[in-house]
């Protein structure tokens, strides 16, 4: 008897794993296909053409490099100053097995190639098709990944996936949903602070909408829920705010004059006209190559939110899978998993798009700019943008729609990776003999950065403003211009170690160098130049010994002080 028990057992669960993988089985080869497409060109590439990746390398860096004597006699580690700690931590603990730089880009792809996972399982929690949050991939890269915010990309991911796990505690309201809303909310917080504000709105939207279909008692267990979950981010923000002083100096760091410039702004926050943000849209979004192929990417993405918007309706009944009915949790893991992946019987409700109508709202009435943090509004955009599947179809989709809108979805990710890794590949050469110049330091040296030509021809934004912090990230010691000089920085200056201050925006001026003042400071001036042109020499001018030319390239001259 119990060998014919154990036989049937396994037979129900082998059905209930077929079932698993006839619901789910497309929608994960859809989604890692997408995942993979994103992967790809940000693996393959020497240099991400990102504009702040060097300085998050450059803190990795500095953080890992702490025991080390070309790293301690420059920096401290104050990680009480600053609410992003994720990435940085994480990158530091990676370094130890991949090294700073495999770090980093480890971090990069952890931020970025997850935008469609993160969507799908928003979607599934809610009953929608998962599948579709590979229509996300076009938009993962957006403007603001090329500015180099990893930590807004980062922290879009966790809030989304956060926002799911509380519609899962909405329905099903216990202390495991709870437990893991809290890891997921306290992630946000540490990803970026903008986002896990939003995560906050969007979880009191999603509870209203979903009230009324799990009915008041659930409702309100629910509310007790998030709020228990809440504490430790909430506590975590208390604690970040009472430290780092952001209200009351935003971005302003006590070594510049922007402190002058935040008095001068006010307390109050600064808005933008909505004609004007809306004119700017895909400035905020997809527009990040100066040939256009962005805007191309964008044409794709709006077509397929058409197709996805066309095959709404879908099944809205609460729909009970056969393989759930009378499944417990117990039991091993992979039992636990097949048991829970089906959803559980649920109401389809609209708190996806009321969640959506949120982000929107946010991108056109939030404020631009508060105490020189900016732009505030405008990182809306792409997360609303990721968030359009929900428009589509509010049950699952039939076999034959699968099958027709998996491939579609697929072809959309993978045409999204290589428009990004041929871009990615001219950036590559347009970044010219770094490693050379970078090959002519040496280790616990201190290096300023004399960006005179940051941009690009290939992405329409400065993507070489920082890219001397390769050499704190490479070969290890102190770069300027660094983020050191703003108080969200983790890393801070060790005692006797800091040069004189810069002036407000000194890395976009460097014609303002002044020798006399910050000489004495530095061992290396790498200097980036227009390609065809020599590097300005003037910028030693009254120099009595003036710090000689080391190594010359088309783009790059690095000087030396002399020996």
């Amino acid at each position: 008897m119990a060998t014919h028990g154990n036989g049937k057992s396994a037979g129900v669960w082998l059905e209930r794993a077929r079932a698993w993988a006839r619901e789910h089985g497309i929608a994960a080869i859809v989604l890692g296909v997408a995942a993979i497409a994103l992967t790809m060109p940000l693996a393959t590439v020497r240099w991400l053409p990102f504009v702040d990746y060097p300085q998050h390398l450059g803190t990795i860096a500095a953080i890992h490099g702490q025991g080390d004597a070309i790293f301690d006699r420059f920096f401290v580690v104050e990680y009480a100053r600053s609410q992003y700690l994720l990435l940085y931590v994480l990158g530091d603990w990676l370094a130890s097995i991949f090294g700073v730089d495999g770090a980093g880009r480890a971090t990069a792809i952890l931020s970025i190639a997850t935008l469609p996972l993160a969507v799908g399982w928003y979607l599934r929690v809610h009953g929608r098709p998962a599948m579709l949050g590979a229509l996300a991939a076009p938009i993962a890269m957006h403007a603001y990944v090329f500015w180099g915010f990893l930590n807004y990309a980062a922290g879009m991911v966790l809030a989304i996936v956060a926002l799911g796990t509380h519609a899962r505690l909405v329905q099903r309201p216990d202390a495991r949903r709870a437990m893991w809303l809290a890891l997921a909310a306290l992630a946000t917080f540490y990803a970026h602070a903008q986002l896990y504000a939003w995560m906050g709105l969007a979880c009191i939207v999603q509870l209203v909408a979903m009230a009324p279909a799990v009915g008041r008692a659930r409702a309100v267990r629910a509310l007790v829920g998030s709020i228990v979950a809440a504490l430790p981010s909430v506590i975590a923000m208390a604690w970040w705010l009472r430290q780092s002083g952001v209200i009351e100096r935003g971005e302003a760091g006590s070594r510049s004059g922007h402190a002058a410039e935040v008095a001068a702004q006010g307390a109050a926050p600064i808005f933008t006209p909505v004609a004007d943000t809306v004119r700017a849209w895909l400035g905020h979004s997809f527009d990040v190559y100066r040939d256009g192929s962005g805007v191309t990417l964008a044409v794709a993405f709006f077509a397929g939110v058409l197709v996805v918007i066309a095959l709404r309706g879908g099944r809205d009944a609460v729909v009970v899978p056969a393989s759930v009915e009378g499944t417990t949790t117990s039991g091993p893991w992979w039992r636990r998993i097949i048991a829970s992946s089906p959803e559980w019987p649920m109401p389809r409700t609209v708190a996806p798009e009321l969640v959506l109508l949120l982000t929107f709202a946010l991108y056109l009435f939030a404020p631009f700019s508060y105490r020189l943090i900016e732009p505030i509004n405008h990182r809306f955009l792409p997360l609303a943008l990721a968030l359009l599947p929900v428009l589509g179809p509010r049950g699952a989709l039939p076999m034959r729609a699968s099958l027709v809108v998996a491939p579609a979805l697929m072809a959309l990710a993978i045409a999204t990776g290589q428009v990004h890794a041929k871009r990615f590949g001219e950036t590559d050469r347009e970044m010219g003999e770094l490693s050379a110049a970078l090959e002519h330091t040496e280790p616990g040296g201190r290096l300023l950065g004399l960006i005179f030509d940051p941009q690009s021809e290939v992405v329409p934004l400065p993507i070489y403003l920082h890219a001397h912090q390769y050499f704190q990230a490479r070969v290890g010691g102190l770069a300027c211009f660094s983020f050191v000089e703003f108080p969200k920085s983790p890393v801070q200056y060790a005692e006797g170690a800091a040069p004189p201050p810069f002036p407000p925006r000194f890395e976009w001026t460097p014609q303002r160098y002044d020798h006399a003042v910050w000489g004495e400071s530095f061992d290396y001036w790498l200097v980036r130049h227009e390609s065809g042109r020599d590097a300005p020499r003037s910028i030693f001018r009254g120099a009595a010994s003036p710090p000689e030319a080391v190594f010359e390239s088309d783009r790059w001259t690095l000087f030396a002080r002399p020996r």
